[in-house]
């Protein structure tokens, strides 16, 4: 059986008339990059040619649900990212539920309407993806979606669960968020900020937390700095043209509107 008889090969595909089978291949195999591999048999292909092959046929036979695992994770680096959206495409136009397992993070939050996170057979949250991102509902979300994944450090509360101190430094909080954190009962509480929402200063700014560079990574589109604060190891995206350096000692910014309250008993999100 070659590729292109596997293609059309399935109970649901036994009742459509031969042309629109052949329109169908010839369609799918274009939308994955196999139409030279038709003629092949299954044993003749690599790895990620068989995974394109039989995300092919599960295309092909329009199903009113497709479940798809990790269909993308053989391929390589380029193909896949141009699969990603030409995926992205595909499911926005058809009329099909998508079930979609994958551990890659960026294709969860690239082609989901909504994303599961699970843990340890528990769903941890269900939400769009950008609310999952932004707003993770656990400690175990935050830290697993994402690249780097969330920072989280302790904030111990004072005045009266006002304000709270982060490695020494005082940080205001607004009264709606006062209330939750002193309702944990708890001392202290988790502290959760991406790192695209770090404003990394290499001047003393009031209200900014003192820390030193470890690393410096230029990524092209930014500078991600691995920076010591107190006994945390923390993620900073710095702009591309900055001039951070290893042992540099510098001050963090955290935007007050994307920091992220859990309490550290339960672990999970408290606004």
């Amino acid at each position: 059986m070659t590729v292109s008889d596997n293609i059309g090969f399935g109970p649901r595909m036994q009742h459509v008339p031969k042309p629109e089978i052949e329109k169908r291949i010839k369609s799918t195999a274009a939308m994955v990059h196999i139409e030279d591999l038709l003629e092949r048999y299954p044993a003749q292909l690599s790895g990620g040619q068989r995974q394109r092959v039989a995300l092919a046929r599960a295309l092909a036979a329009q199903a009113q649900v497709l479940l798809m695992d990790e269909p993308l994770s053989n391929l390589d680096a380029l193909l896949r990212l141009e699969m990603r959206a030409e995926l992205k495409a595909l499911m926005d136009e058809l009329d099909t539920t998508v079930v979609y397992v994958t551990h890659d993070q960026v294709e969860a939050l690239s082609l989901g309407d909504r994303i599961a996170v699970m843990h340890s057979g528990e769903f941890m949250q269900v939400d769009e993806p950008m609310k999952v991102y932004d707003r993770p509902a656990a400690h175990f979300v935050g830290g697993f979606i994402g690249n780097p994944p969330m920072n989280f450090l302790t904030a111990r509360l004072v005045d009266g669960g006002a304000t709270v101190l982060v490695n020494e430094t005082r940080l205001s909080i607004a009264p709606e968020v006062a209330g939750h954190l002193r309702a944990t009962g708890q001392p202290t509480v988790w502290l959760g900020i991406r790192s695209e929402n770090i404003g990394p200063l290499d001047v003393h700014a009031e209200g900014a937390l003192p820390a030193r560079v470890i690393v410096a990574e230029p990524l092209g589109s930014h500078i991600l700095l691995t920076v010591k604060l107190g006994d945390a190891i923390v993620k900073v995206n710095a702009h591309p043209d900055s001039a951070f350096r290893a042992g540099q000692d510098i001050w963090l910014r955290l935007i007050p509107e994307k920091i992220r309250w859990m309490d550290k008993e339960t672990d999970q999100a408290l606004n």
